[in-house]
């Protein structure tokens, strides 16, 4: 006010008081009331605005890479690349670190420093391009792969205490949904591909083991520790090979086989405890019988409130929960032992394998002894003879 500027600044306070506010625009002025101590008025310095970083992304060529993902490090500020490989980004301060990230190249990292205009090279991935897969009449590089092909991550599947590998398989693989009918320890694994096919036929998959091709087989008889690779195929593309045995789609299994080299032992072993994790909650007598009255009172009474009985004569009777007498904690381990190696010329792969799983239900469980031994043969380059035998 104009008060105020003559208290603070003297007779020419007006016009210096309207400069000073627009060149402080974030400038707080203490209240002066009248007979009050003047006082110098406290201006705080305003927010360092945002810093404006641009640049481009291009490949190993040289060439524009558009729909580059470039994020602030911990930060959701983010945006994309142009066609020409351009952008242009919003930073809060010269310390930040830009992420640059885009399928099939490595993640690049950028510390925005004093640079406002930012040029970056992304590398490929070589090592995920140039991934053998198996499609079914042999193996292809992942970078010329145009179906559609889901690998399973055998170094996680190991991870997983199961006793086969169908059971690893549920929630791994985008489009395969994996089920039990009873949960019985040993039963059968009902594995679908993208949906049900048919409404009254079986919509199991094919299964492709090295080489062989076998319907509805029983997974017990394969170790998940024996596995090289699984590749499930699940478009037309990939399973018209195999007719109309693949409309279902095509699970193919890969073991291990020797390799050159001196030989090599390894033994695993992995033990857990199985126990129903939450029980049912159960009425107590009183509740139970309370409620049988409440449902059919004539009935119940003949049945419940005989010889002299009340109601409240089942408040003292201890209930009997029969979850626990059914339901228990039981355990579960798995021992894996083989033996591998070979030379140029002759290569094998020996292994044995021992899993007991007992049953969380009394007199349930499972036991197996399982072994497998191949053997491989070069006579020449083009020439090889094998011996696969499973138990």
């Amino acid at each position: 006010s104009l008060f105020l500027s003559k208290k603070l600044f003297g007779r020419r306070s007006a016009k210096f008081a309207m400069l000073a506010c627009l060149s402080a625009q974030m400038a707080v002025w203490p209240v002066v009331g009248h007979g009050e101590e003047s006082k110098l008025p406290h201006i705080l310095v305003a927010k360092q605005a945002a810093i404006r970083v641009t640049g481009r992304v291009v490949d190993e060529k040289g060439a524009p890479m558009p729909g580059v993902g470039v994020k602030v490090k911990g930060s959701p500020i983010a945006t994309v690349t142009n066609q020409d490989g351009r952008f242009t980004i919003d930073v809060p301060d010269e310390q930040v670190v830009l992420v640059f990230s885009f399928i099939g190249y490595l993640t690049k990292d950028r510390t925005v420093g004093t640079d406002r205009n930012i040029e970056v090279t992304l590398l490929e991935n070589v090592s995920q391009l140039n991934e053998v897969v198996a499609v079914g009449y042999g193996t292809v590089a992942r970078r010329d792969l145009t179906g559609s092909i889901g690998s399973v991550s055998m170094e996680d599947l190991q991870k997983a205490p199961v006793r086969s590998f169908d059971e690893a398989l549920a929630g791994r693989v985008a489009g395969v949904q994996v089920s039990s009918d009873t949960g019985q320890p040993g039963s059968a694994i009902n594995i679908i591909i993208r949906g049900n096919n048919s409404l009254t036929q079986d919509n199991s998959p094919l299964y492709i083991i090295d080489g062989f091709p076998l319907e509805n087989p029983n997974n017990n008889i394969i170790n998940p520790e024996e596995i090289e690779s699984i590749e499930v195929l699940k478009d037309a593309s990939s399973t018209a090979i195999y007719g109309a045995r693949g409309a279902n789609g095509v699970i193919i299994i890969t073991t291990k086989r020797g390799k050159v080299g001196a030989p090599r032992v390894n033994y695993n072993v992995s033990y857990g405890i199985q126990q129903v994790i939450r029980e049912m909650e159960l009425f107590s007598p009183y509740e139970f019988v309370r409620y049988q009255l409440e449902r059919d009172a004539t009935n119940s009474q003949q049945s419940y409130l005989n010889d002299g009985r009340t109601l409240e004569d089942y408040r003292n009777v201890e209930g009997v929960n029969w979850q626990d007498q059914l339901f228990n904690t039981r355990p579960m381990h798995n021992h894996n032992l083989s033996i591998s190696g070979g030379t140029d010329q002759t290569r094998y792969f020996v292994s044995g394998s021992f899993v007991d799983q007992k049953g969380i239900i009394t007199n349930s469980g499972y036991s197996r002894y399982q072994g497998r031994f191949n053997l491989d043969q070069y006579l020449n380059k083009n020439f090889r003879v094998g011996v696969n035998v499973n138990y």
